[in-house]
């Protein structure tokens, strides 16, 4: 399906695989009139994009076109982890948020025009009504893999996500007066146990999403 040939609200995340800093979910709202500006201006999917790309270019997004974001901080993130939820519970119930909230910024006649929902696919959709029983105009949802590649309102949402995960980092940066490595791998390891070592395991927990299977590598890291 040709996603761009329709007035789309389209729906993405960031920092998700980032032991790292916190979650980010945006959704943006594209109007099929707005699709050439938004190829003018350079938007497409993100991962194909330098990060000092994204960041200009969600500067010029959140003039553009009506979203909504949330920043999921790692105290919230951890506690929802906590009680219980999964992160496919967490992406679920953000986007359903983010989605209604777009939706509510347009005015009557944008909301009787836009005709398809666009979510880059993280479950199944029984899965999504599962964690949201009431999903926000279901029969318009669409789930995609690399969804970000075929709607323009996907790619939108992922790059104004991704640059505010950016810029959290960035202030993480700077608070630690160091490079805090992305992802999760042997080096975030490292890195996570030298701070961790510093200034306690507590305050990594502060920071991080305290359920990946870093954080026991961490601990072993400080027993060695």
């Amino acid at each position: 399906m040709n996603y761009d040939q329709h007035n789309t609200i389209g729906s993405d995340e960031a920092g998700v695989g980032d032991y790292f800093g916190p979650m980010t979910v945006c959704a943006a709202y594209v109007p099929k009139d707005k699709i050439e500006l938004l190829k003018e201006l350079g938007v497409k999917d993100s991962k194909n994009l330098s990060n000092s790309t994204v960041i200009k270019l969600a500067g010029d997004l959140i003039h553009t076109v009506a979203y909504s974001l949330v920043v999921l901080d790692n105290p919230s993130y951890n506690k929802k982890i906590e009680e219980g939820w999964n992160i496919v519970k967490l992406k679920a119930v953000l986007h359903d948020h983010c989605i209604k909230n777009v939706y509510s910024k347009l005015d009557e006649t944008e909301q009787q025009k836009m005709d398809r929902i666009v979510i880059d696919q993280f479950t199944t959709l029984n899965a999504y009504n599962k964690y949201v029983p009431e999903p926000f105009m279901l029969d318009k949802i669409h789930q995609e893999t690399k969804a970000e590649s075929k709607s323009l309102a996907v790619a939108a949402a992922s790059i104004i996500a991704r640059a505010k995960y950016l810029e959290q980092m960035s202030n993480l940066d700077k608070t630690l007066k160091d490079t805090v490595p992305r992802g999760a791998s042997k080096k975030v390891d490292v890195f996570a146990a030298k701070l961790a070592k510093k200034n306690g395991m507590d305050f990594v927990d502060s920071i991080t999403k305290k359920h990946f299977k870093t954080r026991e590598k961490v601990q072993a890291l400080l027993r060695s």
